[in-house]
């Protein structure tokens, strides 16, 4: 009888099956890959004997491929149709009945008109509608959340490479030694940076990371630099429009949605004015030693009257600031030990004579390699700013 497996292990061996099933081509190609590996996990256990893919046209189903042992249902399918689109009503889908050949279940398999039919004969004791129903409307359950999901990760990976080609080029600025990354997790995430000449003289760099993943996500991170562009660019007074962004995304209603931000101008001369909004210290490491920049206030979001200050920091010659996003030190946590803030200091300290763009290479393998090559659980974005000794 179909009941040899209890719900939980169905529900993980279902999972595991619509995983494999996953890959290019669309709803027939993840079908054909999905139906063989039903019939061969849970034929056995559920007395499912064989599995049909359809497709609705005009109200009638063409058949499109069979697996397995099957009677001859196709007349049964159709007469169904035909005898339901007579009475004017197509069968509420999931449907199932007993037929002379069996017990046949009808599923919508993800929109579009395609359908699955899959026929129980049990090969004992008959198999009656209800129980076949019990086991084939979860399969359709979740082969249509499935289908749903990736549909969603490819429009995440459309807005991925949105995302980075928003990414400015590393503007030239002075005797200064520039370079900037952002690893992206498998999801698009909240991660960006922006850099900007606001004037000869000066050059505005910010790291933002938008609490959660997904679209919702990067886009807030991206109103947030745009916002900041508008401020800086317009030569506001830079608290303000940090404490005025803070009270927009407040109101935005979006709950969920915090950001950790540090926007900081560079002067020629090696004066770093900066905020820092509950973001990871950036690291500045000179003659004198490492030191944290961490002067500003809270998350952006969470409250709307949150007052901000102005840190102060110097980029000497041979000094070197690195400002990166939680997904760095964090890297390996889930392998049990951080890449953490000494890794980085290290990283730092090894580093401070660059060339910026190697080093950076440098520090993205140490990650890499940190967590085993696992992929990454978090986005993480770099910016390396050196001054060499010599001008």
């Amino acid at each position: 009888g179909p009941h040899l497996m209890d719900p939980k292990q169905f529900h993980r061996r279902l999972e595991v099956l619509l995983d494999r099933a996953s890959g290019p081509g669309g709803v027939k190609a993840f079908a054909e890959r999905l139906m063989p590996a039903l019939l061969e996990e849970f034929g056995p256990a559920f007395g499912i004997s064989y599995a049909k893919l359809y497709r609705l046209r005009e109200g009638s189903p063409s058949h499109v491929k069979s697996w397995g042992e099957h009677a001859h249902v196709e007349k049964t399918v159709t007469a169904l149709f035909r005898h339901a689109a007579h009475e004017g009503s197509l069968p509420e889908l999931p449907w199932a009945d007993r037929t002379p050949e069996g017990t046949l279940a009808l599923l919508p398999l993800g929109g579009d008109g395609w359908m699955m039919a899959l026929g129980f004969d049990g090969g004992g004791p008959e198999i009656s509608a209800a129980s076949a129903l019990a086991v084939a409307s979860p399969i359709a359950h979740a082969a249509a959340e499935h289908l749903r999901r990736r549909e969603l990760e490819d429009l995440l990976e459309q807005a991925r490479a949105i995302q980075m080609s928003l990414l400015p080029p590393t503007p030239a600025f002075g005797d200064f030694d520039i370079a900037a990354v952002t690893l992206p997790a498998s999801v698009v995430g909240g991660d960006v940076y922006d850099m900007q000449k606001l004037d000869a003289e000066t050059l505005a760099i910010s790291v933002a990371d938008a609490s959660g993943h997904g679209l919702p996500a990067a886009l807030q991170a991206r109103d947030v630099v745009t916002g900041l562009r508008m401020g800086a660019e317009r030569d506001l007074k830079i608290t303000r429009v940090i404490e005025r962004l803070n009270r927009v995304i407040y109101q935005s209603g979006l709950t969920s949605r915090f950001v950790s931000l540090v926007f900081g101008e560079l002067e020629l001369n090696g004066t770093f004015a900066y905020i820092n909004a509950g973001h990871p210290p950036p690291l500045l490491l000179t003659d004198a030693g490492l030191h944290e920049l961490s002067v500003g206030g809270g998350l952006l979001g969470p409250q709307p009257d949150v007052l901000y200050k102005l840190g102060f920091a110097h980029v000497d010659r041979g000094a070197a600031l690195l400002l990166y996003t939680d997904g760095a030190l964090e890297r390996g946590t889930t392998a049990g030990h951080a890449f953490g803030i000494e890794r980085l200091g290290a990283w730092l300290t090894a580093w401070r004579d660059g060339p910026a763009r190697e080093a950076l290479d440098d520090l993205v393998k140490r990650l890499r390699d940190h967590g085993d090559d696992a992929p990454f659980e978090d986005d993480i974005t770099l910016v390396f700013v050196r001054r060499p000794r010599q001008a």
